[in-house]
């Protein structure tokens, strides 16, 4: 239904670009003239906006359609039991309508990213075709000054921009951590009863659906934490409580690592060797791009010199020579916005953070593997408790580089 809104909105826009360009053409009104250029400018912010966010739908179902094999690899077997089906773990709670969050921040980034290199090809088409001024090219400078405008507005009231998507991220991965942590029995659950552990699955679940992102980050400590603020990590606890402990071992342990293995070491793995793939393919492309258009730049300064040199005093520059002067003025500014693209993704930042969590997620995986293989008993609950907590600790290590690569005070914005 969005993609279709999307549609709906560039259709709608385009056909009254068109309709603009063919009034101020025909009856060749001032108004209609001088705003035509800034008809334009609104019509490709437009474009990029809804364009961004249709290829990344696009991508996205490109994306699954060739991950299938490996999604149909990772599926648990028949008899490996839900984390649903345990008692007391309940669903994630889910809003009425979801929000992309992620495609807002990132279109409004990329938007920005090109306002820069527009606001230069306005002014320089003003310059080199229109010198003498004229409605067009009165038109040209007041786009110009929109594209500006536009930018410093955006860059000045849209502060944490990408807060709500790392608050929705984080919220959702503590509540999945939590469902889990419920499962094996460790952190705040750790040798509770039933009903004890039903009684503090409500609390923090209800804590952590109102929770403010400065309270999702203490949320997020693998750790209790006393009144004095001393912390108490997690793993030392399971050691410290073993003796206590081991009359609470789970009759069905055996089941319950069979599913923290494939719901969440094996599936949490398969994110991130997606992941990777996606942010190495990203960064080269745009390492390609970037490279073409400095390419670009330079092949096209030097036919302008040579145009340049070739022409004569008291002749007009023609009209290719023109067409070069405004690529080459375009050229430099278009290739800063690819680099301003490639830093908002941040995929080779988040590549790194993906391999190296993957890799730790293999170590944990084959040790939980030679868990499965080793007699039941209160030795082997231990073992499989203070597994749970260095993998959970792997996660949420990984959840806080993941931050502080797409965290942004502001947009970055060049001129």
């Amino acid at each position: 239904m969005r993609t279709v809104q999307r549609v709906q909105v560039v259709v709608g826009v385009s056909v009254v670009l068109a309709g603009w360009a063919v009034s101020a053409g025909l009856s060749r009104t001032l108004v209609l003239v001088v705003a035509l250029p800034t008809v334009g400018a609104v019509w490709i912010l437009v474009l990029l906006q809804h364009g961004y966010l249709l290829g990344r739908g696009w991508a996205h179902r490109r994306r699954r359609r060739g991950s299938r094999s490996h999604r149909e690899a990772w599926a648990p077997a028949a008899d490996v039991r839900r984390p649903i089906d345990y008692p007391n773990v309940i669903p994630r709670p889910t809003n009425n309508e979801p929000v992309d969050h992620q495609g807002r921040f990132r279109a409004t980034g990329v938007r920005l990213a090109v306002l820069p290199l527009l606001a230069v090809l306005c002014l320089t088409i003003q310059t080199v075709f229109f010198e003498h001024g004229g409605a067009l090219g009165l038109g040209f400078v007041l786009a110009e000054c929109l594209l500006l405008g536009s930018l410093v507005w955006t860059v000045w009231t849209e502060q944490q921009p990408s807060r709500p998507w790392v608050t929705s991220r984080v919220r959702a991965e503590l509540f999945r951590r939590e469902m889990f942590l419920l499962i094996a029995g460790v952190g705040p659950y750790l040798g509770r009863t039933d009903q004890e552990a039903e009684r503090i699955r409500d609390t923090r679940t209800g804590l952590l659906a109102g929770a403010s992102p400065t309270a999702l980050d203490d949320f997020a400590h693998l750790a209790d934490r006393d009144a004095n603020g001393a912390e108490s990590h997690w793993q030392d606890e399971v050691w410290r409580r073993a003796g206590e402990t081991e009359a609470d071992a789970h009759s069905d342990l055996g089941e319950r690592m069979r599913t923290y293995l494939d719901y969440r070491i094996r599936r949490q793995r398969l994110f991130m060797e997606l992941a990777v793939e996606k942010c190495e393919g990203t960064e080269g492309v745009f390492g390609k791009v970037a490279k073409g258009v400095v390419l670009g730049a330079i092949a096209v300064a030097v036919s302008y010199a040579v145009l340049l040199g070739m022409g004569q005093d008291g002749y007009e520059p023609s009209a290719r020579a023109a067409v070069i002067a405004v690529l080459a003025a375009g050229l430099p500014p278009l290739c800063n916005s690819v680099l301003a693209v490639q830093n908002l993704l941040g995929a080779q930042r988040l590549a790194v953070s993906y391999y190296e969590t993957r890799q730790e997620l293999l170590g944990h995986e084959n040790t939980l593997r030679r868990l499965l293989g080793e007699p039941q008993g209160p030795e082997l609950a231990v073992s499989f408790r203070v597994l749970v907590v260095r993998t959970e600790s792997t996660l949420t290590e990984e959840l806080r580089r993941w931050r502080i690569a797409v965290a942004k005070p502001e947009f970055d914005a060049g001129l």
